[in-house]
C-alpha cells in the first residue's frame, strides 16, 4: 500500500511538471521570416527580413507595399545576430527564421568576404541549413528584395519558384547553405553560388494604365565564383549550363545547336534567311570525371551521357531516317562539348580557379601527390590541359518526324 501511494504521487508529480510546452511561442507572437538579406553597411552588417503580415488575406484585395501580404524590417550590428536584436527595437515582434526560404548576400558584402559573417546561420537552431544562398549582382540585398513579376503575391514563392525551374533551364545554380559551406571547406573545389538581378521590364499589357514608374523583374541566371569566401566574378547563362554539366547537376533543360545538313530526301519549299538551329530536350544526364597525368602534365577529363528527346527541327533534315537522327545526335553532342570546352577556357584564364570539383577527383586518385600540389593545386588547374567527351541518345522525336516546312516526297 506504501509503493502505491508513492507511485502515485510521483505520477501526479511528473504530471504536474512535463504538461505543456514551457518555452511554447504562440503563432501570433511570432514574426515569421521567408528572405533575409544581409548587406554592408559602413562597419556595420545591415540585416533585411522580409515578415508575413498574419492580418493579410486574399479577400481584402491588398497588393505587395500597400496592405500586402508581407512586410519588411531592417536591423543594424557588429554582427549579424546584432543585427537580428536590433530589429525588436524596430519592429514589434521577435523574428522567426525556421521557414526562411532564401538567404541573399549584397554584392560588397561578398566581395569583402561571406565566410565570417554565415557562423551565426549555422549556429542558430532555427535557421534552414537548406535554404537558397543567392548573390545580389550588382546591388544590395535589400534591392532586390519585395519584387514579385510573377503570380505569386508573395516575393519569397515567386524567388523561391525561380530558383525551382533550374531543373527546366540549367542556366542558373542553386545552392543552399549547407552545399555553400561543403564546398569553402573541400580542399580542390571553390565555392560557387547562385546570383539574382533587378532587370527593369517594358510595359506589355496596353489594358493597364501607363505610369512613370518602372517595372521590374528578378532573373537568376548565371552563377558566382569566389576564392576562399570573397567574390571574385561571374559567370553568364551558357558557362553555368556547362559548368552544371561538369558538376552533374542536370535535371532537364534543353540544348540548341545548328541543324546539321542533309542530303537525303528534297528540299524545303521555304528558303531560310536566319541560321538553322534545333533543339533537344533532356531527358536525363550523367557525368564521369577524372584526372589524369600524362608525361608529368595533369589532364581533365570529363565524359557525358545523356538521353533526350527532339524538341524542335529547324532545316533541311528527315530524321525519319536513322542516319540523320544520327547526325543529329553528333551535332548535339559537339554544341555541348564546345559550351564546356568554352567554360573551362574561360575559367582557367579569367579567375585560375577550380570551380568544378576537379581536385577532389585527383585528391581520391592520387592522395600522395595531392599533398604536395594541394596548397597550389589552382595554379595546376589553370595550366591543365583537358578532354571532353559526350554521347547523345536520341530516344523520342515528337509527334511528327520531318519539320513542318518540309514536303514529304511521293
Amino acid at each position: 500500500m506504501k509503493w502505491n501511494t508513492i507511485f502515485l504521487i510521483v505520477c501526479t508529480m511528473l504530471g504536474i511538471f512535463l504538461i505543456g510546452c514551457w518555452n511554447a511561442r504562440e503563432l501570433n507572437e511570432l514574426g515569421i521570416s521567408l528572405v533575409m538579406g544581409l548587406d554592408e553597411e559602413g562597419d556595420d552588417i545591415l540585416l533585411t527580413a522580409e515578415v508575413v503580415d498574419p492580418s493579410f488575406t486574399q479577400k481584402d484585395g491588398g497588393s505587395v507595399g500597400q496592405g500586402g501580404p508581407v512586410k519588411y524590417v531592417q536591423g543594424t550590428g557588429c554582427n549579424v545576430f546584432e543585427a537580428f536584436r536590433d530589429v525588436v527595437l524596430k519592429f514589434d515582434r521577435r523574428l522567426f527564421v525556421s521557414h526562411n526560404k532564401v538567404v541573399i548576400i549584397g554584392e560588397d558584402l561578398a566581395k569583402n568576404g561571406v565566410a565570417e559573417h554565415i557562423d551565426e546561420l549555422f549556429r542558430d537552431r532555427e535557421q534552414r541549413e537548406t535554404a537558397h544562398v543567392l548573390i545580389a549582382k550588382g546591388a544590395k540585398a535589400y534591392e532586390v528584395m519585395g519584387i514579385s513579376s510573377g503570380l505569386e503575391s508573395i516575393p519569397a514563392n515567386y524567388i523561391s519558384n525561380l530558383i525551382k525551374n533550374i531543373k527546366e533551364n540549367p542556366k542558373a545554380m542553386d545552392m543552399n547553405m549547407i552545399e555553400n559551406l561543403k564546398h569553402f571547406y573541400h580542399e580542390g573545389h571553390q565555392s560557387i553560388m547562385g546570383v539574382i538581378e533587378k532587370r527593369g521590364i517594358g510595359q506589355i499589357d496596353k489594358m493597364v494604365e501607363e505610369t512613370d514608374i518602372q517595372d521590374y523583374e528578378l532573373s537568376i541566371i548565371g552563377s558566382a565564383i569566389f576564392d576562399e569566401g570573397s567574390l571574385v566574378g561571374y559567370l553568364n547563362g551558357n558557362d553555368t549550363k556547362a559548368l552544371n554539366f561538369i558538376m552533374d547537376r542536370i535535371e532537364g533543360g534543353i540544348i540548341t545547336f545548328p541543324t546539321p545538313d542533309s542530303a537525303l530526301g528534297s528540299k524545303s519549299e521555304f528558303s531560310s534567311k536566319h541560321r538553322e538551329l534545333s533543339s533537344v530536350v533532356i531527358i536525363n544526364s550523367k557525368t564521369k570525371n577524372d584526372v589524369k597525368i600524362k608525361d608529368g602534365n595533369v589532364v581533365l577529363s570529363t565524359k557525358i551521357r545523356l538521353r533526350g528527346s527532339i524538341g524542335e527541327v529547324v532545316g533541311n533534315i528527315d530524321i525519319s531516317k536513322e542516319e540523320n537522327l544520327k547526325q543529329m545526335e553528333k551535332a548535339c553532342s559537339k554544341s555541348i562539348e564546345e559550351g564546356i570546352k568554352t567554360a573551362i577556357t574561360k575559367v582557367q584564364k579569367q579567375f585560375g580557379l577550380d570551380v568544378f570539383g576537379y581536385g577532389l577527383v585527383f585528391h581520391r586518385k592520387y592522395p600522395k601527390k595531392w599533398m604536395g600540389i594541394k596548397e597550389n593545386w589552382d595554379q595546376v588547374f589553370s595550366k591543365a590541359d583537358f578532354e571532353v567527351e559526350v554521347k547523345t541518345d536520341i530516344i523520342r522525336t515528337g509527334l511528327i518526324n520531318t519539320p513542318v516546312i518540309r514536303k514529304k516526297e511521293r
